[in-house]
Parts: structure tokens; sequence; C-alpha cells
């Protein structure tokens, strides 16, 4: 996920984050967290939880357009809802991906060992959402992100691991010296 922060920040405050994988701990994971919570407190990876304005404005827009901002859209909308997904809590470690099928975009969260990396049994299924709703993509050069236009005027950006596997699944995908629409 994107490292911004203040209030045009694409960083989920932590109160509206879907707790996912509750009580599939695996033995060594309190270390884990133990050691989580401390590096979290040392780097000081807490969201200032700040308002983002809503997808109703269209000057505002145009000009986070034009600056780049990782996100637009209150909390509640379509890409909020879409980062809220993409930033679960969960005691132990946890991978998200996102299935994609002809119709949906369904997030599912593998658990993972935080330090150790090593993969537990447990598999949660997370929100869907309908392929429809996802109206374009966009790169953005130089932070592996790719930003997310959903079909109420919000976005997020978020960070993918395969360009190439993300290409094949979305061919249309703009450049970034392409407009958003």
């Amino acid at each position: 996920m994107t490292g911004h922060s203040g209030k045009d920040s694409a960083d989920v405050p932590d109160r509206l984050r879907p707790e996912v994988l509750a009580g599939k701990e695996r033995d060594g994971d309190f270390l884990d967290r133990a050691a989580s919570v401390f590096f979290r407190a040392v780097v000081d990876d807490v969201s200032d939880g700040g308002q983002t304005r809503t997808a109703d404005a269209p000057a505002e827009r145009a000009r986070r357009q034009r600056r780049k901002s990782p996100f637009f859209g209150g909390w509640d909308s379509l890409a909020g809802q879409w980062l809220r997904a993409a930033q679960p809590r969960s005691r132990t470690g946890v991978l998200t991906f996102v299935a994609v099928t002809g119709a949906h975009l369904r997030f599912v969260y593998l658990q993972k060992r935080r330090f150790s990396g090593k993969l537990g049994d447990a598999v949660e299924p997370g929100p869907s959402f309908r392929r429809g709703d996802l109206v374009w993509t966009r790169y953005v050069s130089g932070l592996g992100e790719v930003q997310f236009g959903f079909a109420d005027g919000s976005w997020g950006a978020l960070s993918i691991h395969d360009e190439d596997d993300f290409a094949h699944l979305f061919p249309n995908t703009l450049s970034e010296k392409q407009p958003i629409p």
C-alpha cells in the first residue's frame, strides 16, 4: 500500500480497517505481534484519520488529479471501500490478494506470519466489488502503483506486485500521461 500520510492520504485510519483472520493464531504469532507493535511505534505508522473530500467536488477532483493524489473520495465511496478492504488488520500477519473474475473483484486474505514469512492455514474471503463499478485503471510511474477509478467518481492508488499480470487482466489501463476520465 502507499506510504502517503496527511489529509490526502490513502492510508485508512485504523478504526475503519476490517479485522480479518480473527482467532487464527499459530505458534509463535505472539512474538511476531509484539515485534510488530514495537516497530509500528518506532516508525509511527499511525494514520492521522483526517477527512478526505468527497467525490462530488469537481474543482477539488481536478486539483487532486494535477497533484497525482493517491485518493479521492470519502471512506464510504467505492474507492474508500476498496482501500479499506486492501488494508486489513489482523492479529496474525496477512497477505491480501484480489481475485479477478468476469463479473467481480474479490479480496481474499491469507494468513502469513509477519517475520518468518511462513504461510498459515487460514484463508478468508473479503469484500467483493462488481467489475463494472471499476471504470478505469491508470499507472503511476516510479511508485509501482495503479490508480483504480470507480463509477461514483472516486479513485484510490494501490501498489501492485506484477505489472505484467495486471496488464493482462486490465489491458486498457491508462498511462500516466493520459488524463483521468
